[in-house]
């Protein structure tokens, strides 16, 4: 499911980037239990102040060191997927049921539109419709002498 189109129909007005993101981080680490201790690594921010006590997030963080964990025994890697990251529209973000319903919706509309033709295309039934017209024109300019042609051979004997 293409989820900006999915949107897309539902508020036609939206516009994405502004209105509404939608994001797809691709394969993200999670951590498997008791994995958090053995990863993890303790990053200085700024150094405190002489006679200040050193505070979580102004001097330092903790945060996960993934190289110094394994893949399949300490964190897996799972596909989240396309998600919506941000919503400003008035309306109520769309569950995920509605998101479906909306993109069969648009797969229907789009099933029924009639192809776009490339410009070579158009050109080319332009032509036959001006060939048609100009075939037409000529038979009828044929009729028309062959009226006055009758007339004439009428009125002279």
């Amino acid at each position: 499911m293409n989820l900006s189109l999915a949107i897309k129909h539902l508020h036609p007005t939206a516009t994405p980037l502004h209105d509404f993101i939608v994001q797809d981080n691709g394969p993200e680490p999670v951590l498997r239990p008791g994995a958090e201790t053995k990863g993890r690594v303790r990053y200085e921010i700024k150094p405190p102040d002489n006679g200040e006590e050193p505070v979580e997030g102004v001097h330092y963080r903790y945060g996960i060191d993934y190289n110094r964990l394994t893949e399949g025994e300490d964190y897996d890697l799972v596909e989240r997927g396309p998600y919506i990251a941000v919503w400003k529209l008035d309306a109520t973000q769309p569950t995920e049921a509605e998101l479906q319903a909306a993109w069969e919706a648009y797969q229907k509309a789009e099933a029924n539109k009639p192809p776009v033709l490339t410009e070579l295309e158009q050109l080319q039934q332009e032509n036959l419709l001006l060939k048609a017209q100009n075939n037409a024109l000529s038979e009828r300019a044929d009729f028309i002498e062959d009226l006055i042609a009758e007339m004439a051979t009428q009125v002279y004997s």
